[in-house]
């Protein structure tokens, strides 16, 4: 197939984008290199610089064909979106929209939409939550993926298409971007590695689902491989709290990493857990990779780059 990976210079985008051409797919990548950059594109895939935002991704989108979409490209930055509302639902909410409209008009098979269990659900009443769970998104960041949803929804049923929503919880991984605000693992391993203080906010107690990456591209492998429509969380099922993730990664680095606790952030959720059984009902995929495994490799790739970027 002839796969559109929006986004897949990016973290998440250029693992699945690998994946579907170690899998044989024609794929082509869409992406501003806004966040994203060149090396993860991987080997065997087309780059095309472009935001999804502009009127140049329908021409693409007429002259290719695709068979599949798989939509990662966003705007990340959850604090961002309280300041900049208007700029986090121009690139989530009109891009969003853009491919859906362009999946339409050119009769794409699957159109996969990344959304995001922590920053939808908000604050959770069950643990883990699964997909029927109520909506209290706590920035627009998260409005803006409930709409994405709602628009997905909406063109599935409306225009007898197959669309797919994958609700992702705390991914980490290789390529993270350890500059951003999200991410604690890239940007915890960033500052330790530059013997830097790791600042955490409040007491460290906060309990999240850290999935690690590969395990959410074989997710979107098993998606398209099934052509299933719908809507999934991607997640573990398991709780890990901050503390035990700064321990962890200074366990795989053999160093101590010096840590700040400074006030708790506002509006910070004490838990975020997902269930992913409805996934696994539909395709068999589960988890592989559980934190220790996942923390370990992680770390093997940020000493390894960190290492070649300042020559040690």
């Amino acid at each position: 197939m002839k796969i559109c990976v929006t986004g897949g210079a990016g973290f998440i985008g250029s693992w699945i984008a690998e994946a579907y051409v170690g899998e044989g797919h024609e794929v082509v990548i869409v992406d501003n290199l806004s966040t994203g950059v060149v090396a993860n594109v991987p080997k065997g895939a087309r780059l095309v610089e472009m935001d999804v935002t502009s009127d140049a991704f329908d021409a693409l989108a007429d002259a290719e064909r695709f068979d599949v979409i798989n939509h990662h490209a966003a705007h990340m930055e959850l604090r961002v979106s309280v300041e900049k509302p208007l700029h986090d639902a121009h690139a989530n909410i009109l891009g969003s929209l853009r491919v859906l409209e362009a999946a339409r008009r050119t009769n794409v098979g699957q159109v996969i939409l990344a959304s995001s269990g922590g920053a939808l659900y908000g604050a959770q009443e069950v643990f883990p939550a699964d997909e029927e769970q109520p909506w209290r998104p706590m920035s627009p960041y998260g409005v803006a993926k409930g709409s994405m949803e709602l628009y997905g929804s909406c063109y599935a049923r409306i225009h007898n298409m197959t669309v797919t929503a994958l609700r992702y919880t705390n991914v980490y991984g290789p390529r993270q971007n350890p500059f951003g605000e999200a991410g604690v693992v890239a940007i915890f391993l960033e500052k330790a590695l530059s013997n830097a203080v790791c600042t955490v906010n409040g007491a460290g107690d906060q309990r999240r689902d850290y999935i690690y990456v590969s395990d959410v591209a074989a997710a979107n492998m098993a998606v398209t491989r099934h052509h299933l429509g719908g809507v999934f969380n991607v997640a573990t099922g398991l709780e890990t709290d901050v503390n035990t993730i700064v321990a962890a990664l200074a366990r795989y680095m053999g160093k101590t990493i010096e840590v700040h606790h400074g006030p708790a952030k506002p509006g910070d959720l004490p838990r975020n857990v997902c269930s992913s059984e409805r996934l696994t009902s539909a395709t068999g995929w589960k988890p592989q990779i559980g934190v220790e495994q996942g923390i370990e490799r992680t770390v093997a790739w940020f000493t390894d780059r960190w290492r070649r970027k300042n020559g040690a």
